[in-house]
């Protein structure tokens, strides 16, 4: 063979083994990529929705810290009828910053989620005065919410009042809340599963040592249940255990008899079989009066918060029962990776694919730590809705039996 034939098989033989380690080098570099979870983009770490079903995470060690975050339960909110009416100037238009006009009593600043139960359809139907009042067919004007959304985050609408109008004004609600910029979650059917549970990305403050306090955000599940006309059946909560097995769940619920000092069965059947599901305590609502807490395998039942904004006029229903809630956790990597998970669970995303990821991207349940207060109110039509007196304060506290459940709570 002679010296030129020689030397072309040479080179084709180096040739293929620069195309050959240049395919294995390419491959390990995108299995490394695959394997990323964290991009870094000024400085900051940002996931991709591609690798985040997928990939894997080793634990990386992180300096300590902690996160804490602070939220307001609060009761019925009916902006309709006659607190419309008290909102209404000469010329014929709404007012809608005096119905909040003395919530700075609250110092609302200090809460990084206010969860209200949103009892009233909001639409743009013009249902008159008396209509609603003779009827109980309310409509809450979706112009409401410039001045709602200052406050409130997140709208429960599991009751019986959303469906007023039917079907299509409930579903007419769910939009507006959402495009009014709160968060919905829940349904007035209880059958209605897959609308029972929520993931919001819940506002926190991560304190990581040596740089300081930051703002983030956290999924957490909200389920909210209606049980105030249908009886419940085991299968109803069963949705719970999807969300509570990767992320901490917090119940809701409607169910009680109305203008009762105290939980009947039914809503004790109700706040336990949430816990038993899997909920982290539980929130209920329904009888327009404050009744008592209870601690149930460790974990807190609120049976009733009683109306926060409404138009009934009695004592009992112008008093309010806000649970606040304390929330911390210590600082790890698996929790700064659920910070990062969040930008993919933001409340105008109703449906969002948040739990599907959770599920396929390693992640590991948060381990939170909560800490329970009550903050009474009285008001809401003719006085409008503020801070408690101290007296007034002393007596929700009294019929939610606070002292005994705070000892029962190792507080």
């Amino acid at each position: 063979m002679d010296g030129n034939k020689l030397t072309q098989q040479s080179g084709k033989r180096k040739l293929w083994k620069i195309v050959g380690w240049g395919v294995v080098a390419f491959t390990v570099a995108a299995a490394v990529l695959l394997t990323l979870r964290l991009v870094l983009i000024n400085d900051e770490p940002v996931i991709t929705g591609s690798l985040i079903e997928s990939a894997p995470v080793e634990t990386i060690p992180v300096v300590g810290g902690e996160l804490s975050s602070r939220i307001l339960f609060s009761g019925t909110v009916v902006t309709a009828r006659a607190v419309e009416n008290e909102a209404r100037m000469p010329s014929g238009e709404v007012e809608w910053a005096q119905v909040f006009s003395q919530f700075n009593t609250f110092n609302p600043e200090q809460y990084d989620e206010w969860i209200i139960d949103m009892e009233c359809p909001v639409t743009t139907n013009d249902i008159p005065y008396r209509t609603q009042v003779q009827n109980t067919v309310f409509n809450c004007p979706p112009t409401v919410f410039p001045e709602m959304s200052k406050y409130f985050t997140v709208a429960n609408i599991a009751n019986n009042h959303t469906r007023d109008q039917g079907d299509a004004g409930f579903t007419e609600s769910r939009e507006s809340i959402i495009e009014g910029g709160l968060q919905s979650v829940g349904h007035w059917d209880p059958r209605e599963s897959a609308d029972a549970c929520e993931v919001t990305a819940m506002t926190v403050t991560i304190d990581q040592n040596n740089d300081g306090p930051r703002k983030a955000e956290l999924p957490v599940a909200l389920c909210a249940f209606h049980h105030f006309e249908k009886p419940p059946i085991a299968s109803d909560f069963d949705i719970i255990s999807e969300y509570a097995g990767i992320m901490p769940v917090i119940g809701l619920m409607q169910v009680g008899a109305e203008y009762q000092a105290s939980s009947d069965a039914r809503q004790q059947e109700v706040g336990r079989a949430l816990i038993d599901a899997g909920a982290e305590f539980v929130v209920g609502n329904s009888p327009h009066w404050v009744q008592e807490t209870y601690v149930y395998k460790d974990k807190l039942i609120v049976y009733s918060t009683g109306n926060f904004i409404f138009d009934q006029l009695d004592d009992e229903t112008n008093r309010g029962l806000s649970l606040d809630v304390s929330v911390s956790g210590e600082l790890d990597q698996n929790i700064l990776d659920w910070t990062i998970l969040a930008e993919l669970c933001k409340p105008e995303l109703f449906k969002d694919d948040c739990l599907t990821r959770a599920k396929t991207s390693n992640l590991q349940k948060v381990n939170l730590a909560y800490e329970f207060d009550i903050v009474g109110s009285s008001g809401g039509y003719r006085q409008l809705t503020q801070l408690a007196s101290n007296e007034l304060q002393r007596a929700i506290e009294k019929r939610a039996d606070w002292t005994n459940t705070l000892q029962k709570l190792g507080q």
